[in-house]
């Protein structure tokens, strides 16, 4: 038995080209048209559900009433009356422009502006756009990339199942303690289960059983501060606990009420929620913050390569230092070094400290099921001076500390490598929440790892298993 499989899933996305005879009145080229504009998009049936439109016959083969956004393309002039038709029931729709200059790979995009595809697309937006309808303008390859990440996201979300492990924490005050407000917000099951459930998982695990997840924290032979090898594979049982935990329920993550476990079997979750967060299949929220949970998903969701939880120590100098103990070793196929501590705060068990990457473009997010909210800041990484808090740290320069106090959500944030602020916004507006955010202007930029969409949603192989 496996985990659940949402973050390998694709769920396509409706693109409608539209062309009209009176600017492409060549049936054949009109053919070829449809057919190299795909290909230089690179759009593929499996993650893009395909139709071509250049009559008014020809509308009747696609529906227009459906909760799968759309992407229009114009690639003349005469069709905004079948664009409306198209999506007249849709609730979110996007306009790719594809004349621009950058928004295709040849030079094609003259030779639509000459068949006056501009207006079109502008007349189309202005329709909609005074309406009130949700309709995206994509300019470039981008763009367009991003719009089917951030469906692709929130699809996974709305299907996705976690695993709530006893009460969130008392002092976690801002995240939401109703599953059924989750699931009628964003579609997502969350399973609450007895602490002791996990226990009982976690005392039929033997050392052997956990030798391979210990071996494999041990194999860099990391510094080890105050613990032993004796420690780790205790800490690594939890770890093998939780996998079965999360196949034997299909789920895709949990949250774990992390501090009242320390009392209860004397050691800590900190190196479990790290290796579920490392792994391709699953992500693990301290301290039972379901909201957390949510995020760390929803940037996993995103193909974010590093996921990790931490708090912030916000100064007025638009310096934020992020701080905690689960922190994932890799950052995509790239092994991060570490030592190997106790607990910070018990003293107990075992807490890994990360040296995370500096000088690199990172976002960091939250999404607040209590208020319907999403927030998101882009900002660049620094090394500083250790502060005695939470094993792992690093500084995050922002636009401004003032925006991140404005739309604070909660104290637990989830930091990704990469910009991810456009896709955060685009799943704010799939799933009917407010976005709120800032974007460091720095021309730092981390270079995408991602060329065409097929990479960048499905980049699973990134990961360790």
């Amino acid at each position: 038995m496996t985990h659940s499989t949402q973050f390998e899933k694709n769920y396509p996305i409706d693109v409608f080209i539209f062309a009209s005879p009176v600017y492409w009145p060549d049936e054949t080229k009109r053919k070829e048209l449809f057919k190299k504009v795909c290909n230089e998009l690179n759009l593929q049936t499996e993650y893009c559900n395909i139709n071509y439109f250049d009559s008014c016959d020809s509308l009747n083969i696609a529906t227009n009433n459906s909760d799968i956004p759309c992407i229009v393309i114009a690639l003349s002039g005469g069709v905004q009356p079948w664009m409306l038709r198209m999506t007249e029931h849709r609730k979110h729709i996007a306009i790719y422009n594809a004349y621009l200059p950058d928004s295709l790979l040849s030079n094609l995009s003259g030779d639509l502006l000459h068949a006056n595809a501009h207006p079109s697309s502008t007349d189309f937006f202005a329709y909609n756009k005074i309406r009130n309808k949700d309709i995206q303008w994509l300019s470039n390859t981008e763009e367009l990339i991003d719009y089917g990440v951030a469906w692709n996201a929130a699809s996974r979300l709305k299907n996705a199942k976690i695993i709530k492990i006893g009460e969130t924490e008392p002092w976690v005050i801002n995240s939401c303690r109703s599953p059924e407000a989750i699931s009628c917000n964003i579609g997502t099951k969350i399973e609450t289960i007895e602490r002791r459930v996990l226990y009982d998982y976690y005392h039929n695990i033997t050392n052997e059983d956990a030798k391979d997840e210990a071996d494999r924290w041990l194999a860099t032979k990391p510094e080890l501060a105050n613990v032993d090898s004796n420690d780790i594979t205790k800490a690594c049982r939890v770890t093998v606990a939780m996998h079965k935990l999360l196949a034997e329920h299909q789920a895709d993550g949990l949250s774990m009420a992390c501090f009242s476990m320390i009392g209860d079997i004397d050691t800590t979750s900190c190196l479990a929620l790290s290796a579920l967060n490392d792994s391709a299949k699953s992500i693990g929220a301290c301290e039972g913050d379901l909201d957390a949970a949510v995020t760390l998903f929803l940037l996993k969701a995103m193909n974010a390569d590093f996921v990790w939880i931490a708090n912030p120590i916000i100064h007025p100098n638009n310096a934020i230092d992020f701080a905690h103990c689960t922190a994932p070793t890799c950052m995509g196929l790239k092994k991060l070094n570490y030592k190997l501590l106790r607990h910070h705060e018990s003293g107990k068990g075992v807490a890994p400290e990360v040296v995370l990457p500096d000088a690199l473009t990172a976002t960091v997010a939250r999404i607040s099921m209590n208020t319907k909210q999403l927030v998101a800041h882009t900002g660049i990484t620094q090394k500083q001076s250790k502060l005695p808090a939470c094993h792992t740290q690093i500084r995050f320069l922002v636009k401004s500390t003032q925006d991140v106090l404005d739309h604070l959500l909660g104290t637990h944030f989830v930091l990704s490598y990469g910009d991810f602020y456009d896709q955060i916004n685009r799943v704010a507006s799939f799933i009917d929440f407010q976005f709120h955010g800032s974007k460091h202007n720095s021309n730092e930029q981390l270079t995408s790892q991602f060329s065409n969409l097929s990479d960048r949603l499905f980049s699973a192989n990134r990961w360790h298993s």
